[in-house]
């Protein structure tokens, strides 16, 4: 009978040992990766602005910019919005009215995917700690559902 109450105190005192284990972990977490301060999240909240107005503008005004120029934007870089030099090349190459509606078509949809994709991203936190992996897969994905392929990417509304 001793054993068993001996068993039992040792297996109470691991219990409670692995509870304090359990929440000094949690302080020490908190700790490693606190919550953003309020000026970080006015930095990304104008961030995500200026990133918001690139897309936009690109799609309203077909800037044809790329994403990553758009990306650079929003970082606060420098962009010449006066470069058309690519909307040259892409005029070029139209061939007809019903390719140019296409086209229009293409790059809506990929700016709409890339946008809600990139707001997904930050908000787990993939934009932050791994920036090149996040601009492949949004490219790659937004590429399929900009051809018109209906896939549920993340953060699709």
């Amino acid at each position: 009978m001793k054993k068993i109450l001996k068993f039992f105190q040792y297996l109470i005192i691991a219990i409670v040992c692995t509870f304090i284990l359990s929440i000094a972990y949690s302080k020490y977490e908190d700790f490693k990766n606190p919550p953003p301060t309020k000026e970080n999240q006015l930095k990304a909240k104008k961030r995500n602005e200026r990133l918001y107005s690139c897309l936009r503008d690109n799609i309203e005004a077909s800037l044809k910019l790329k994403n990553t120029e758009c990306e650079a934007y929003a970082d606060g870089a420098k962009v010449d919005f006066n470069d058309d030099s690519g909307k040259k090349d892409i005029i070029k190459n139209l061939k007809s009215k019903e390719y140019a509606e296409r086209y229009d078509n293409y790059d809506q949809r990929f700016l709409k995917c890339y946008g809600e994709m990139t707001v997904a991203h930050k908000a787990r936190g993939l934009h932050q700690s791994n920036r090149e992996l996040s601009i492949r897969i949004k490219d790659g994905i937004c590429k399929t559902y900009a051809k018109g392929e209906e896939i549920n990417y993340e953060g699709k509304r």
